[in-house]
């Protein structure tokens, strides 16, 4: 059994406040809130036997597991494939920005992710034609370790949604706070294709965790 935790990244500049804003590909740097959460989830990881740790190339990612990495004596890798879907023309604008000048196509985009991307942007299955290249590998890579990997709201809903066979429509439903945990568990059927997605029965202990960060304001 493979045990791999699945952490969002701490807070940066379009987390937080009253309007938020789409992140993307764009490589902020985590606000001092977000600082303090990567602290306490780092903290979180202090008792757990880890054996590796991955992070996207984005900068509030792999800063996160730096610090999980850390009191492992681990190096983080970087894995472009664990990067967060990219918005194009709406990195960095409200939704209500997107809705005054493109309300046809999100709501073509909200209908279907999967097919439709934003300008410029990716469509949720070309997010998970990277994304599902980085989980098999680190499932090849890792038999019967405990990983974590540091990546995106997006990546991570997408994820999940993919493993539990729900629509990638679905992905919007779930919530995941910067710095929550989500715990996976990941077998092998007899005869799978090893770290194959297809043949890995996937346990989800839990979602969104967040009891480490409840001293943070």
């Amino acid at each position: 059994m493979t045990t791999i935790y699945l952490v969002r990244h701490g807070e940066v500049a379009g987390n937080s406040g009253e309007v938020r804003t789409f992140a993307g590909a764009r490589d902020l740097e985590l606000t001092p809130r977000g600082i303090l959460q990567a602290e306490a989830v780092a903290h979180r990881f202090k008792g757990e036997k880890i054996d590796a740790v991955y992070a996207s190339t984005l900068q509030r990612a792999w800063k996160t597991a730096d610090g999980i990495a850390a009191p492992h004596f681990l190096q983080t890798t970087r894995d472009a494939g664990f990067s967060e879907v990219n918005y194009g023309e709406w990195e960095g604008l409200s939704e209500a920005e997107i809705l005054a000048d493109h309300a046809d196509l999100w709501k073509s985009r909200v209908a279907d992710p999967w097919q439709v991307a934003p300008p410029g942007g990716e469509s949720y299955q070309m997010l998970w034609a990277r994304l599902e290249r980085a989980w098999d590998e680190v499932l090849e890579r890792h038999k019967g370790q405990t990983i974590v990997i540091v990546g995106h709201n997006g990546s991570i809903r997408v994820l999940l949604c993919q493993l539990l066979g729900a629509p990638p429509a679905n992905a919007r439903r779930l919530h995941i706070d910067n710095c929550s945990v989500t715990k996976l568990c990941v077998g092998t059927l007899p005869n799978s294709p090893g770290g194959k997605l297809e043949g890995s029965p996937v346990v989800i202990q839990y979602i969104n965790q967040t009891a480490h960060l409840e001293q943070i304001s």
